[in-house]
């Protein structure tokens, strides 16, 4: 074991305890090799900073490489990246002289939590278990096993701070007692939950007056045009980084100048630095007053003079969407799975990733408009609530400013969703509806229709009700007939149904299968339907493809082996999962190529088992390696182009998910233009309108008869103080009362 305590030299000074990681490093071996295996990696690295090259362990000679040596180390305080080079930290070439495990144990607690608080927390002795309640219920570390905290207990022993007793205890040393007054521990006022700022009455500096003349020019148009991303910042986009990288351009600069500063200072490439400038002049807080010089904005010299940490967040807040709104969702959800959610719901059209999220945040929590009370919590805070009062919001979706209590639920977020969702109950309602059989067999006939299938209308005594083809392949399409039935008490029976003249029936269109719908069945029905192998389909099963098909579309192939196979659930499931892995893989690629860690280590690229990892320990369904692998291939198609293949099986983003989401709808878009009107996919037009209905038409001109345009709409609804998008798809119910209200204007 290396000498633990010999030397005076000044310990690292600590992060603040939501800069810190929760993660401790890891090597492999026991508490007699743990710190001669890192010493020794990190001579090595000295020797020789290239990252892509192989090492093995010294002590228990396990083979791996540079990069995943370093990658389970972690942000500990000891390694930076620079390009695709390493180098040691200060830190780390002052143990690697000294050789002195305080000061290893010392650079730990600077950059990792729960390091010299767990020592004081120890005290005479505890348990893991009891460590491990401990730092959730005073420290916010909620883990799920005890790993962390063995790990941490493992290193204390490896550096002669404390031993662990045949009676399952870790007790300090005099060595562990000695160093734990040395360090400066985090105080209740830093821990997550234990907060401070609701003791005093908050105070809102006000804004200055440039900065509340940009707060005044912004309505709900300029609201919602606002950029949806950040941009990469190098550091980081902590309130002191984004000050010094903006200070780092005063009084004025030039580009060659602050990429080299940049990359002296914060040991990034120069393409990150200049990446860096250009984030910054998009965000109004440098700006070009020569050829190649650059300058703080008047904005930027007034938040930085002022001295008024909010003065940022209300800038950002104008230059970038959801940042203030971010504070509303606070108000309802704490967790950041749930109010990652809750910004989708509300702001459709304003998607944020989570690590645009875990920006925001860090940038609210760092100027105390919001507070960290666990690992993946957060609350408003009193100042935040003031904040929150105070800067113009995005409305939030179907909200108008004299409805400020929800969104609303009768608007449609798309027409083909609306249809799906209307048709389903529909065919539900009219089922039992035995006194208008019709009814029910155009909620079938449109139902099929909008599954994508081709759908003949028959109907009539002694005729079969539709007949359904099924486009399986180039070489082969399959017809059905389809016996509609419906019944007041919801229930079909064996009575209800001639098998012989199904038969006929089928072999009159030439029909391959036959199926029978109705609300439901009983009696010997299912039995004998079972021998002769024709489904029972309810009106239940239709109504609930129609709803999984708002998210989940089925081609007809696999509609047929739905229908005629018993794999009604694994069908559904193999697609669902199939779009979450696209939708997962998508994210994990944008968020690591807008992280600043990750960039720093990799470039932002990933694996398949990176994306792996990072599925297995998400909220989201985890993900196989195959599914990940088919999404990747998707994405990085030429035709998408939504991701680089790189070397070594690693890819990268190209772009955020909702411009990916954007190209894909572009292809639906063209694909459905070129489509014969016949061969879209819509409910069929209603057959035999009663005359009261064909009466109310004639009098009542459609968007067929007016000349309705989107802007006609939008300036209609925003004259009105009705809440709309300045893009994307009108709301179906907004585009019918401003067809009421022409109506009434008439």
């Amino acid at each position: 074991m290396l000498d633990a305590g010999n030397g005076n030299h000044t310990f690292p000074t600590p992060r603040k305890w939501t800069q810190r990681s929760s993660s401790i490093p890891w090597v492999p071996g026991n508490v007699e090799q743990m710190i001669e295996n890192l010493y020794s990696l990190l001579l090595d690295i000295n020797g020789d900073e290239v990252l892509e090259r192989p090492f093995t362990w010294p002590v228990g000679g396990v083979r791996t490489t540079i990069k995943a040596a370093v990658h389970s180390l972690g942000s500990c305080g000891l390694i930076a990246k620079k390009g695709d080079t390493l180098h040691l930290t200060n830190e780390a070439h002052i143990f690697l002289d000294l050789k002195d495990s305080n000061y290893l144990v010392a650079t730990l607690h600077a950059n990792v939590r729960f390091i010299g608080e767990m020592l004081r927390e120890i005290g005479p002795g505890k348990s893991h278990t009891d460590l491990n309640v401990t730092a959730a219920t005073s420290y916010g570390l909620k883990w799920n096993t005890l790993d962390q905290v063995r790990r941490r207990s493992s290193w204390f022993r490896a550096a002669g701070l404390a031993e662990l007793w045949s009676h399952n205890q870790v007790v300090l040393t005099d060595l562990g007692n000695s160093l734990c007054t040395k360090l400066h521990l985090a105080q209740t006022s830093e821990i997550p939950g234990f907060s401070n700022i609701y003791q005093d009455a908050p105070e809102l500096k006000p804004a200055g007056p440039l900065v509340l003349a940009e707060l005044g020019r912004h309505d709900q148009e300029t609201l919602a045009n606002r950029k949806p991303q950040w941009g990469y910042l190098a550091g980081g986009c902590s309130l002191e980084n984004i000050r010094f990288l903006t200070d780092l351009a005063s009084p004025q600069t030039t580009k060659d100048d602050y990429v080299r500063q940049c990359v002296e200072q914060l040991a990034v490439k120069e393409s990150s630095a200049e990446q860096t400038l250009w984030t910054l002049r998009a965000l109004d807080l440098l700006e070009q007053i020569g050829m190649h010089t650059f300058a703080p904005t008047a904005l930027a010299t007034e938040w930085i003079t002022s001295g008024n940490p909010v003065d940022l967040v209300r800038i950002l807040h104008v230059k970038v969407t959801l940042v203030g709104e971010i504070l509303s969702g606070l108000r309802e959800e704490t967790e950041t799975g749930a109010l990652l959610r809750w910004l989708t719901t509300n702001f459709p059209n304003h998607r944020l990733s989570r690590a645009e999220l875990t920006r925001r945040l860090a940038l609210l929590s760092d100027t105390e408009l919001i507070e960290r009370i666990g690992h993946t919590r957060y609350r408003i805070t009193p100042l935040g609530e003031l904040f929150h009062n105070s800067v113009p919001l995005l409305e939030r979706k179907g909200v108008s400013p004299s409805s400020p209590h929800g969104p609303s639920r009768d608007q449609a977020p798309d027409a083909m969703e609306d249809d799906l969702v209307v048709n389903a109950a529909e065919v539900l309602r009219s089922s039992c509806d035995s006194a208008n059989p019709r009814r029910f067999e155009d909620a079938i006939e449109a139902s099929f229709n909008l599954l994508g299938l081709e759908v003949e209308r028959h109907g009539g005594p002694g005729k079969t009700d539709l007949v359904l083809t099924f486009w399986i392949s180039p070489t082969r399409r399959c017809r059905v007939i389809v016996e509609v039935k419906t019944d007041s008490a919801g229930t079909i029976h064996e009575n209800d149904i001639k098998f012989d003249a199904l038969e006929d029936h089928r072999k009159k269109h030439e029909a391959e299968r036959v199926i029978v719908v109705g609300p439901g069945f009983g009696g010997r029905l299912p039995q004998w339907a079972k021998s002769k192998c024709i489904p029972l389909v309810s009106a239940s099963d239709i109504a609930d493809w129609l709803s999984r098909s708002v998210r989940t579309r089925l081609f007809p192939q696999e509609l047929f082996n739905l229908i005629f196979s018993d794999s009604t659930e694994s069908m559904w499931t193999a697609a669902a999962r199939s779009i979450e892995a696209i939708s997962q893989v998508s994210d994990a690629l944008w968020e690591s190529g807008n992280d600043e860690n990750d960039i720093a280590f990799n470039e932002g690229a990933l694996t398949n088992r990176d994306i792996w990892r990072m599925s297995k320990g998400s909220e989201r369904v985890p993900l196989s390696p195959d599914e990940i692998e088919n999404a990747l291939d998707l994405l990085a198609n030429p035709l998408i182009a939504a991701s680089i293949k790189a070397k070594n099986g690693e890819y990268t983003s190209t772009a955020a998910p909702q411009l990916v989401a954007a190209r894909l709808r572009t292809f639906a878009n063209i694909l459905e233009s070129d489509l014969p009107s016949a061969a879209k996919f819509s409910a069929p037009e209603s057959r035999g309108c009663s005359p009261e209905t064909e009466e109310l038409a004639a009098q009542n001109p459609t968007s067929s008869t007016l000349d309705v345009t989107p802007d006609k709409v939008r300036r209609w609804a925003k004259s009105s103080g009705r809440p709309v998008s300045s893009r994307g798809r009108l709301p179906n119910s907004l585009i019918a009362e401003y067809l009421a209200s022409v109506v009434n204007d008439g």
